[in-house]
């Protein structure tokens, strides 16, 4: 890297405290919009943002997915980035968490969100440029770019059939009833959907009491996984879970559309 482009960098992340062993890299291919191989061979996901996922095997494409991999490699360009390693490093696959930035300074994970091609994720301790991230998108949504002006990606409601599909998504429903257990917090939005969130991470992130929660009408973000008939997101952060009237409107529909997407099945509320 030249002075002048290491001077330009350093200058544009300053706000996002970039960590001094950041490194430069070549990039040799792009696999989607949120993941790429290095030269080295390493696989790099990149932390703090979703992109939609290209379709496999007879699975099509999640709209977007095609833009938002052409643009990560629009912003590869010739092959070579700033790479700064995430708290954790590696996912549960063996990718390495990272965060990028063009050689000219420009973060890659923010211009994917400010395209409205990517949403911002948390998933500690990997927090370290969140607040910017969800600022850049909160821009993106309010004028609903990309993913944010599309029917596909509004929130869908808890026991509904698309809200149970598996993978990224973003959920709404009441919290009909709370337990508590050892190492969870567990929210039930439908009779087969249910929220879980580590209680030491409520304890050091979250600033109000689960029983807050209470018969509030929510919003999360997240991947679903469904054991047997059962669905749930497991998240980690506050960011994750939207309390739909008290936090920043973001993902929780208006009323009149939240009563008419609820299924019927939620308005039992299971016993016991």
């Amino acid at each position: 890297m030249t002075q002048l482009a290491l001077c330009l960098f350093l200058a544009c992340w300053s706000s996002l405290s970039l960590s001094a062993d950041s490194r430069q890299v070549q990039v040799r291919y792009v696999i989607d919009g949120d993941t790429l191989v290095l030269d080295s061979g390493e696989t790099i996901r990149l932390a703090g943002i979703n992109t939609p996922e290209l379709g496999h095997g007879d699975q099509p494409d999640q709209p977007l997915a095609a833009e938002a991999t052409t643009a990560l490699r629009a912003l590869v360009g010739e092959g070579t980035v700033v790479l700064e390693e995430a708290t954790e490093r590696e996912d549960r696959h063996g990718r390495t968490l990272a965060y990028l930035a063009t050689i000219d300074g420009r973060s890659i994970q923010a211009q994917l969100l400010r395209e409205g091609l990517a949403s911002a994720v948390a998933v500690s301790p990997n927090l370290r440029h969140l607040r910017y991230y969800a600022e850049v998108e909160s821009n993106a949504l309010t004028e609903k770019r990309g993913i944010w002006g599309l029917s596909y990606y509004r929130a869908r409601a808890a026991g509904s059939k698309a809200a149970s599909r598996g993978g990224y998504t973003f959920v709404f429903g009441e919290v009909q009833r709370i337990e508590i257990s050892d190492r969870w917090f567990v929210f039930t939005l439908a009779k087969h959907f249910v929220i879980l969130v580590p209680r030491a991470d409520w304890a050091r992130y979250f600033d109000y009491p689960p029983c807050s929660l209470d018969q509030a009408q929510i919003a999360v973000r997240g991947w679903v996984s469904t054991r047997g008939k059962r669905s749930r997101v497991v998240i980690k952060h506050p960011f994750m879970l939207e309390r739909c009237g008290r936090d920043p409107a973001g993902l929780c529909p208006d009323r009149t559309t939240a009563r008419q997407a609820l299924p019927a099945v939620q308005a039992t509320v299971p016993s016991g």
